[in-house]
């Protein structure tokens, strides 16, 4: 763990993480940090990213391109508290052996967040997921799985009343995310391109949004 000074530089450019199987809390509390270009790390056999940019509040750029994340299980905290982040490209993320998301993004101040590539088949906590993301106005969750998952609870607390937030109904068993959405009235819909298909988002006080 690497706790920095204002004028401190993480020595980084020739690490090996080849061998690396826990990154837990790696930055955390690094709050000067504000550029993190980890392209050239190797994540192959790390399970453990839980907490690994843990307050880091003045980070505004942060290239994770090139994670390797088919063996990590735990990256609840990942992002947590990331104030200075205003976007965040996850497409590339496996999760499909992940477990743990509690508070991956809370406190964060995006504005979108596309998780629709997520494989959340094998998560069993989302608690405190989003909340206190305050600034987001979308969340894609289309493809999210939650038949496994058995904690939700404040998931979007705290999150904008006008946010939209894509999900497949279909694609689960239980209504346990649903819940949490028909409980703070936010905004629901099943089209990719939302800002173009008013008429798709509805919110559950049975309004069609236009």
């Amino acid at each position: 763990i690497y706790t920095l000074s204002l004028h401190d530089a993480l020595p980084i450019s020739n690490l090996n993480t080849s061998d690396v199987q826990s990154m837990s809390g790696m930055f955390a509390y690094c709050h000067s940090l504000t550029s993190l270009n980890l392209s050239h790390f190797d994540t192959s056999k790390v399970t453990n990213m839980r907490s690994m940019f843990y307050k880091c509040n003045s980070l505004k750029e942060l290239d994770i391109s090139n994670f390797n994340t088919s063996l990590t299980t735990d990256i609840a905290g990942m992002f947590y508290n990331c104030t200075t982040l205003t976007s965040l490209d996850l497409s590339f993320f496996d999760t499909s052996q992940v477990t743990d998301m509690f508070m991956m993004f809370s406190n964060c101040l995006l504005t979108s967040l596309n998780l629709s590539n997520f494989d959340t088949s094998k998560v069993v906590n989302m608690n405190d997921m989003f909340s206190n993301c305050s600034n987001l106005e979308y969340i894609n969750l289309k493809n999210f799985d939650e038949n496994n998952l058995t904690n939700v609870n404040n998931m979007f607390n705290n999150v904008p009343e006008n946010i939209v937030i894509c999900i497949n109904i279909a694609n689960n068993k239980s209504d346990i995310i649903l819940s949490q959405i028909k409980s703070k009235c936010f905004n629901i819909y099943c089209s990719d391109d939302w800002k173009n298909n008013k008429k798709m988002i509805y919110n559950y006080n049975s309004k069609i949004l236009y």
